[in-house]
């Protein structure tokens, strides 16, 4: 792993509800799997907290769900945990023809340890819960497995891919105290990307949010998975607070 990832950065210390946390959040040794699936737009916009917030289209009148399953290893400040992103690429636009802000919406965050669960909801308003997050390698795939309150909510299977260095950032999006907060995250790691279609599926289970899922009408076959067995990243502080 490249150590520059981390060279230069100013570390921010914050006091928290009595709890010192550094800013951003460095993540030294982490692990995705992620796919993508097609779902009627109209559905998708059901899901989002404002109409200034538009699923991006895949084509007219189709957007996307992406699924992503981390495994971090290593943390600055935190024991190591799970966490499974159930999220929508969106743009949020302020005015008619102004340009949107990409991002991703994150719908539902469930993760592993309390802790990891306090600091998402209480600095990001993260739709964090307490979940059961396992994985598990079979041959050519990577699988993740949630569940919660006794019950199954998604199981995601990714084939895995050849891998070559990789370096990115994107956006989340996630409400708290009634202001859309747009929060960057940066990524660097070994990474495989594939679009060829079906390198991913998924298995839903009898949880609610495995229902709220049906109810989106999701394709089952992925139009984009990643598998990534060795990954760096930060999470910055919310950087932007948008109308609702």
């Amino acid at each position: 792993m490249d150590k520059d990832f981390f060279a230069g950065i100013k570390i921010e210390e914050i006091e928290i509800s009595g709890v010192r946390v550094r800013f951003p959040i460095r993540y030294f040794d982490s692990s995705m799997i992620a796919a993508t699936f097609p779902a009627p737009a109209a559905r998708v916009q059901e899901v989002l907290p404002s109409d200034r917030l538009k699923p991006v289209q895949l084509m007219p009148g189709t957007a996307a769900v992406a699924l992503a399953a981390m495994e971090y290893r290593h943390i600055d400040g935190l024991a190591p945990y799970n966490e499974f992103g159930i999220m929508v690429p969106v743009e949020y636009q302020p005015a008619d023809n102004v340009p949107g802000l990409p991002g991703l919406y994150v719908v539902h965050l469930p993760v592993t340890t309390e802790e990891a669960r306090w600091g998402g909801v209480e600095v990001y308003g993260y739709a964090k819960f307490m979940a059961e997050i396992s994985f598990e390698d079979a041959g050519e795939v990577r699988r993740c497995r949630i569940r919660a309150e006794g019950k199954e909510i998604i199981t995601l299977e990714v084939k895995k891919l050849v891998t070559g260095p990789q370096s990115s950032e994107l956006y989340t999006y996630t409400v708290k105290e009634g202001q859309l907060l747009r929060t960057l995250v940066q990524q660097q790691g070994q990474v495989g990307t594939s679009d060829v279609s079906g390198g991913a599926r998924y298995t839903l289970g009898d949880h609610p949010i495995a229902d709220q899922l049906r109810a989106l009408e999701m394709d089952e076959t992925s139009v984009l998975h990643q598998y990534v067995p060795q990954m760096q990243s930060m999470l910055h502080l919310p950087g932007e607070r948008l109308p609702l």
